[in-house]
């Protein structure tokens, strides 16, 4: 009767271990989808900041434009502004979830739980996601600021 004992045992072990594997894929998963999620939502608080800033910036957009500058200088100007915003924010979010993972990691773990790992590849996609949200979100405030007429945009009367 112990060995019968002892089996279950083992067998609950694996059954526990497997259960546990799940769990922790389904967790990653889940996380994996927040953050892109997260990276989204933050890439449409760039478009509006930068909405904004084409608005605030139409008379000097104007005078740029009568001296000048040509509709691909304007929209290179804020595309990289919009960019440069994006990739600093999210490299700061990057840097501060880093630090989050080393402070969880000096905890205490469960046996078969090895802590907050960053792979190469979760980072790679991250930056990935982060460069592709900035792309998308430069280009629609920066085509149109590029293409305010001048006329138009030197009559305009910030409120």
């Amino acid at each position: 009767e112990p060995r019968d004992r002892d089996a279950i045992r083992v067998w609950d072990t694996s059954l526990e271990s497997l259960m546990f594997g799940r769990m922790i894929g389904t967790m990653k998963r889940f996380f994996s989808i927040v953050g892109v999620i997260t990276l989204l939502l933050g890439g449409v608080g760039v478009m509006n900041i930068m909405l904004v800033a084409v608005r605030e910036r139409t008379r000097e957009i104007g005078v740029r434009k009568a001296l000048g500058a040509t509709t691909a200088q304007i929209q290179r100007q804020f595309f990289l502004e919009g960019l440069l915003l994006t990739l600093l924010s999210g490299l700061l979010g990057f840097v501060l979830a880093v630090g989050i993972m080393l402070l969880v990691n000096q905890l205490p773990m469960p046996t078969r739980f090895q802590g907050m790992v960053l792979t190469w590849q979760s980072g790679a996609l991250a930056m990935g996601t982060l460069v592709l949200v900035g792309i998308v979100t430069a280009t629609y405030p920066a085509r149109r600021a590029a293409q305010l007429p001048p006329i138009e945009a030197l009559r305009y009367e910030s409120s």
